[in-house]
């Protein structure tokens, strides 16, 4: 049986049990409260409208954000149909969704304008779903939310991507100029396809027209002050270079960062075809093509000026049609202009492309010859174009038309200094040429116009002799300064002129330099040379160098050691005797140029010899790089001594370099017993000139090397 005091204390021990569910209930009362009013204050003041809908679209439930969207309190909308809020053009849609809604059981988004309490409208997006109860009629969970500002937003990007699409060229790149975005004028212009293009670094359009310069100071100008306008030629995707006007703007954020650039371009193409057309008129003949009067006197500005600068000469010829007149009044005015453009085609076709012809107009023209290197190359030219003017000219009325052609010539800057001064006196020398007979030329100075002529004469009659055999090879004996004897033989060509009578090297070589005859001079000389050492070789003599000098134009304008190997493998001639002579200025004039031909010769096994040594501005230092085995002292050196100490010191010093660098050493023109004592004082290793031989016939020299030869083989 339990105790009162058994019973009492269970009760406590119960009431306290008690206390403890009831503070935990409590407990769980107030957290619940808690999260129901946190609940219901994020439904309330969500950033979205909350309603709730019956079946016949009747507001049920609404939250505080939806009456603030709808403009209404929330008493005013509860069992208020949302279709009065609808906008009416969006009406007939909004019933169609609901009745969509409804039979399909699905959750849809819809767009459409509403009115607020004061009717004013809005953009809103609808998120409706259909919540079905068994026990209850379906409502609708609508989630209301103001798109105003986004449509707008939509809007004003529909404007600038229509904008963008309607605009001419333009794309988008970012602050790396990265291509973004191009719109559809921009990937006609280009060539380029979307895919192609968007990615892809703007240089892609970069063309070899502008340099790296020009490239820096357009995005200094762009990153300095937002913008840049200009002109420049970009690559199509074809390869084709267009001409553009480009406008680049950069695009900057709140702190003034560049994040984007904007470009957009017009094709000027043919804006710029316009304008050649436009200058072509303005500064060429419309009939011939050739510049006219008014591109000439900027041409002959700018010539004289740079004449001036290079301390260089030019000439001016100006050109008259003989009997054109006649063809004119007899063949008509058509046959007058055909005339004259096939007289226009022949002159252009004859001169080189720095040079310049000019029609002034009727039949007169002008030809501007820049950077001539002596005066006859224009008296040169006046005969060429003379010659190829008096041949027939085969016109649509008549297949054997023949004129002529005076010319007279002035001369920068012995006739003038000014365009306007050349003109008149080559207007003046014209008018004396015509005098003269016409079919001729003359310049300003009688005195000039008389030497031109009669170097023009030398120049034909050298070349009828290069034809009718008329060159004459002569030998000098190179002769070892110790032992007296022939070790070597310079080649001399002479010319037997029928009227001249037998003319030295000095006399013709540099007409045939100028005329580029020497070309085929030298090839001559080099294999008659190879030609006649090896009949002595034949003959029994012993062997000898064969020296050969070889002209600076025929070194720099032939393949002179493909020459060499052909005429050697074709005369027999052993490599080791053949000696090639270059001027010493004639081999400084392209140093690394000479360098590559005197390593190929000398890989042939030819001796290298430079000649005229001292006249020239090498220096040995230079030289020593050079595959070279003899230095010619020039004679110029040697006619004074002992006369003259300053070349007594020159020749003493060529001797003692030349000989530190490995070179032998030969005197040219050595004449007096005085010359010959000093050289060998000096340590000179060969010689030539009159003390010993002048220059002697093929037979001559080969009967003083058998003479030679045998006094040897006397020797005891």
């Amino acid at each position: 049986m339990i105790s009162n005091e058994e019973l009492l204390q269970d009760l406590q021990v119960h009431q306290i049990e008690l206390e403890m569910q009831n503070e935990e209930l409590r407990a769980a009362h107030s957290a619940l409260e808690e999260s129901r009013t946190r609940y219901l204050s994020l439904y309330e003041f969500a950033p979205v409208g909350y309603l709730t809908l019956s079946r016949e679209a009747l507001i049920i439930e609404i939250n505080l954000t939806g009456a603030t969207l709808l403009g209404m309190e929330r008493h005013q909308l509860i069992n208020h149909h949302f279709s009065t809020l609808v906008a009416s053009k969006d009406s007939d849609r909004w019933h169609l969704f609901l009745q969509h809604l409804l039979n399909n059981n699905n959750e849809h988004d819809f767009e459409l304008e509403l009115y607020r309490g004061d009717h004013s409208p809005f953009d809103a997006q609808l998120n409706c779903r259909l919540n079905t109860n068994n026990n209850q009629s379906p409502t609708i969970g609508v989630t209301l939310t103001d798109i105003t500002q986004r449509k707008r937003i939509e809007l004003v990007l529909h404007i600038i991507s229509s904008a963008f699409e309607a605009h001419g060229p333009m794309v988008i790149c970012n602050a790396d100029k990265i291509i973004l975005q191009a719109n559809k004028s921009f990937i006609e212009a280009t060539g380029y396809a979307p895919d192609e293009i968007i990615g892809k670094h703007i240089r892609i359009l970069k063309s070899n027209y502008h340099d790296e310069a020009f490239y820096t100071d357009l995005w200094q100008t762009v990153n300095q002050t937002g913008t840049w306008q200009g002109e420049v030629w970009d690559k199509h995707k074809s390869g084709e270079v267009n001409p553009k006007l480009l406008t680049i703007s950069a695009v900057k954020n709140s702190i003034n960062v560049t994040t984007h650039y904007v470009g957009s371009f017009i094709d000027i193409a043919d804006q710029k075809l316009a304008e050649e057309k436009i200058k072509h008129l303005a500064f060429y003949d419309s009939l011939t093509q050739l510049p006219n009067r008014c591109l000439l006197q900027e041409r002959l500005k700018y010539s004289i000026d740079m004449a001036q600068r290079e301390n260089k000469p030019l000439a001016l010829l100006m050109l008259d049609l003989d009997r054109f007149k006649a063809v004119n009044d007899s063949l008509g005015h058509m046959a007058g202009d055909e005339l004259l453009q096939q007289v226009a085609a022949r002159m252009t076709a004859r001169l080189r492309n720095v040079d310049m012809v000019s029609r002034l107009g009727g039949d007169e023209f002008i030809v501007l010859l820049d950077d001539i290197a002596h005066p006859d190359d224009a008296a040169r030219v006046a005969e060429e174009i003379i010659s190829d003017l008096s041949k027939s000219f085969n016109l649509s009325q008549s297949d054997d038309v023949r004129i002529g052609a005076s010319i007279g010539i002035s001369l920068y800057p012995q006739h003038g200094s000014s365009p306007e001064t050349l003109l008149d006196h080559a207007d003046a020398a014209l008018y004396q040429a015509k005098d003269l007979g016409r079919g001729c030329f003359s310049y300003f100075s009688e005195v000039l116009t008389r030497a031109a002529q009669e170097r023009i004469a030398l120049e034909v009659r050298l070349r009828r002799a290069i034809e009718q055999e008329e060159l004459l090879m002569l030998y000098q004996p190179q002769i070892d300064i110790k032992t007296g004897q022939i070790i070597g033989a310079e080649a001399f060509v002479y010319w037997q002129d029928l009227l001249g009578g037998l003319i030295p090297p000095l006399g013709f070589i540099p007409i045939a330099e100028e005329s580029h005859l020497i070309v085929e001079i030298g090839e001559w000389v080099l294999r008659e040379t190879c030609n006649q050492a090896k009949q002595w070789l034949d003959c029994g003599l012993l062997p000898i160098t064969m020296a050969v000098n070889v002209s600076p134009h025929q070194f720099r304008r032939s393949d002179i050691s493909a020459l060499v190997e052909n005429i050697l493998q074709e005369t027999g001639l052993p490599a080791g005797l053949l000696e090639l002579e270059i001027t010493e200025s004639g081999l400084m004039e392209n140093s690394d140029l000479a360098l590559d031909i005197l390593n190929n010769l000398r890989h042939q096994g030819i001796r290298l010899a430079i000649d005229d040594f001292g006249k020239g501005y090498s220096s040995l230092a230079r030289l020593k790089y050079f595959p070279v085995d003899v230095l010619k002292i020039d004679k110029s050196f040697i006619e004074k001594i002992p006369f003259n100490k300053d070349d007594m010191e020159i020749a003493s010093t060529i001797v003692a370099m030349a000989h530190n660098l490995g070179f032998k050493v030969l005197a040219e023109g050595v004449e007096t017993r005085e010359q010959l004592d000093f050289l060998r004082e000096k340590g000179c290793d060969a010689y030539q000139g009159y003390i010993k031989n002048r220059p002697l016939s093929a037979s001559d020299f080969a009967e003083l090397l058998a003479k030679e030869q045998a006094l040897k083989n006397a020797e005891p």
